[in-house]
């Protein structure tokens, strides 16, 4: 497939994973209403927690792992899914939690969310975009189908609704790879969880970055205040993840291209970023306030943009700085920018509600980029 095609369908890419993510808080919002979506999220939140700390070491790990290992990587890859299901064992709680039908179907969705979120790092690895993106519209139309059929508002039931969309984009996405598995050798090792622990770290720091606001939120906003800051956060979530997917088609061969090449790439991400963003944040605006009916202030959306820059000027820069094994750097920049976020997040929501979670975001995305600029220098 040529540069232009993996373009094409890393961008559908971009578009199709957090799209499914929005449309199932839209369409759940219109199916079941505000408050008894902010139900599910408050719980779902949980669930999501467990599955991406189940991810461990994550994508880069494993790219770097498979770049440096060609004729292995798929041993690399079965290996490091058995050695992270030790991290599944936490859920087992959700039994003392919730009821056993809640927590059953929480479960399965948690596992299946682990099964698919792994495959993201082969995908990636062998430039396979086409294929997942049809496996995430088969995902939207299996959970619209499943919100008509069971227009009575359950927690079991979406939890079950979901699985069944996690499980037909896996076996779409098995299909598709159609590994011969006497080739592979699986082995299982604590000692590869100890290893890549690091990781893990620089995974983590950036979740805290980015999530934890919704854990916040969630302590002192109401369900139908819930409801409504999601969708304006997964909007601008989806506009500051379109640098990462834009790098994607180069992504396995950014460790081994030369500066001048990187030069290039951060150029033309640095031109086309404020277009890209206003042109984007107009079009939120008018979805949000005319479509799907909720009003939010001008300073809001103007903080909310100004939040979405900081990522087309850093990403690469952070790539660079794991092509020169600095990953315990990036993990302390990342520790602090999250800690001072989450500093931020409990001094000002409190009074000013959404807009001060939204500036407490804006500041340490652009403290990220001076601290990921001025690293990278060095």
């Amino acid at each position: 497939m040529n540069r232009y095609l993996q373009l094409f369908f890393s961008l559908l890419k971009m578009v199709s994973v957090p799209l499914l993510n929005f449309m199932t808080l839209f369409l759940g919002i219109k199916f079941y209403g505000k408050e008894n979506w902010g139900e599910f999220i408050s719980i779902s939140i949980w669930i999501f927690f467990m599955a991406f700390m189940s991810k461990w070491s994550g994508q880069n790990y494993l790219s770097k792992e498979f770049n440096k290992n060609t004729s292995t990587y798929l041993s690399i890859f079965y290996s490091n899914i058995l050695e992270r299901c030790v991290l599944l064992l936490p859920s087992i709680a959700l039994f003392f939690i919730f009821p056993f039908q809640e927590a059953l179907s929480a479960v399965i969705l948690l596992i299946l969310l682990f099964i698919y979120n792994s495959y993201e790092a082969l995908i990636v690895y062998n430039q396979k975009f086409q294929f997942q993106f049809l496996a995430e519209i088969t995902g939207m139309i299996i959970i619209f189908i499943g919100f008509v059929v069971f227009p009575v508002f359950s927690l079991t039931t979406i939890f079950y609704v979901l699985s069944v969309s996690y499980l037909v984009k896996i076996c779409m996405l098995l299909v598709t790879f159609k590994h011969s598995f006497e080739k592979i050798n699986i082995s299982f090792s604590f000692m590869n969880l100890a290893h890549t622990f690091p990781f893990f770290l620089i995974g983590f720091s950036g979740w805290l970055a980015s999530k934890c606001d919704i854990y916040v939120v969630s302590i002192f906003f109401s369900k139908k205040e819930l409801s409504e800051y999601q969708i304006l956060i997964s909007f601008f979530l989806m506009l500051q993840a379109i640098p990462a997917y834009l790098i994607l088609p180069v992504n396995k061969h950014l460790f081994r291209l030369s500066q001048i090449s990187i030069k290039k790439i951060k150029k033309k991400l640095a031109l086309i970023a404020l277009p890209i963003i206003v042109l984007s944040s107009l079009f939120i605006w008018f979805v949000i306030t005319f479509f799907i009916k909720i009003q939010f202030s001008f300073l809001i959306y103007f903080f909310a943009t100004l939040s979405t820059i900081p990522t087309f000027f850093y990403l690469v820069d952070m790539m660079q700085l794991y092509k020169k094994n600095k990953e315990k750097i990036i993990m302390k920049l990342s520790f602090v920018t999250a800690s001072l976020n989450l500093i931020m997040l409990f001094l000002l929501t409190p009074n000013f509600r959404i807009l001060g979670v939204i500036i407490s975001i804006c500041i340490a995305q652009w403290l990220y980029l001076f601290f990921i600029k001025k690293e990278n220098k060095k």
